[in-house]
């Protein structure tokens, strides 16, 4: 491919990568302002269970239930955080619900022909890794893993005065006016936009000039396939719905590298990390990257050993 053709296909891939995943940023931060809007601190103090392994369960019973993209889940993650839900829950959430979903796992069957061993992996792997991350952060505060929030201006037409008028009108409470919930939704996809961008053009800058003939040489060796295609589920960047496939076209790499492709990048790639970049600290950041990296690793690896 010569200079021309690959810098057309860059600015295609970026822009592709950008539309494909706005819709689910746009939906997260909508789902993202209505937990804001409507669920309580104190309502979830007296909702969710004190235990930090009860936490991790519910955020990967509701990873199961929900079906979320990765683009969306970051800002409903943020926002449960300052809601007072517990790492523990919001984080694991966070991680696994964009893979263990229904539609996903169908996804997964279809792409794989019906190979459950494939299922059943990314379930175990992905599971048992964001389980570890919620965990271990669980340690902390919600807050303290959080990057400081802008205050937000006050609503236009929901201010506090409007609220307590007393002309008995249905005035509904600061912060849950249609118009309020709006000016969120859009405050958060606007901030989150800007590092879901940066996340494309990284990812369309790997796919568009990175040599292919280079992955010939290290499908034969186990440990070598499994870090390549870990690398490349970072750098892709492809969407949990269609990974699948993609990981399904690399023809003679070995199942447990294909297995370590669809479990690590829904959790830990380009765009991923830009967006993490924007809602959390640098610390948790780290955390978020490193932990999930070094568990698919070495689970894909075990699972190659011990069934293929």
């Amino acid at each position: 491919m010569n200079q021309p053709d690959q810098i057309e296909l860059f600015f295609s891939l970026v822009l592709a990568l950008f539309w494909e995943a706005a819709p689910f940023l746009l939906l997260g931060s909508l789902v993202g302002a209505l937990v804001e809007a409507f669920l309580s601190p104190e309502l979830l103090a007296r909702r969710l269970p004190r235990s930090r392994l009860a936490q991790v369960g519910l955020g990967l019973g509701a990873g199961m239930l929900l079906p979320t993209c990765e683009c969306g889940v970051v800002p409903v993650a943020r926002r449960l955080l300052e809601r007072g839900v517990p790492p523990s829950t919001a984080l694991t959430y966070m991680l696994a619900g964009p893979v263990i979903n229904p539609v996903v796992l169908i996804s997964t069957y279809v792409a794989f022909q019906g190979r459950w061993s494939m299922i059943l992996g990314r379930v175990v792997v992905v599971g048992l890794s964001a389980a570890a991350v919620g965990l271990w952060l669980g340690r902390r505060a919600g807050g303290g893993l959080l990057k400081p929030d802008k205050p937000l201006p006050v609503p236009l037409l929901s201010s506090p005065a409007e609220a307590a008028c007393g002309c008995g009108h249905d005035h509904s409470p600061p912060g849950r006016t249609p118009w309020s919930i709006l000016v969120r939704t859009g405050e958060e996809f606007s901030s989150m936009a800007v590092y879901l961008l940066a996340g494309a053009v990284a990812a369309a800058a790997v796919k568009a000039f990175l040599p292919l003939e280079i992955l010939g040489a290290v499908r034969g060796d186990l440990l070598l396939s499994v870090g390549t295609m870990m690398a490349l589920a970072v750098l892709l960047s492809v969407c949990s719905e269609a990974d699948a496939f993609v990981a399904a076209s690399f023809l003679g790499f070995p199942p447990a590298s294909q297995l370590a492709f669809i479990a690590l990048g829904p959790m830990v790639d380009l765009k991923l990390l830009a967006m993490w970049g924007g809602a959390f600290r640098k610390g948790a950041v780290l955390a978020l990257a490193l932990l999930p990296t070094l568990l698919v690793g070495a689970l894909s690896l075990l699972w190659g050993w011990l069934c293929w």
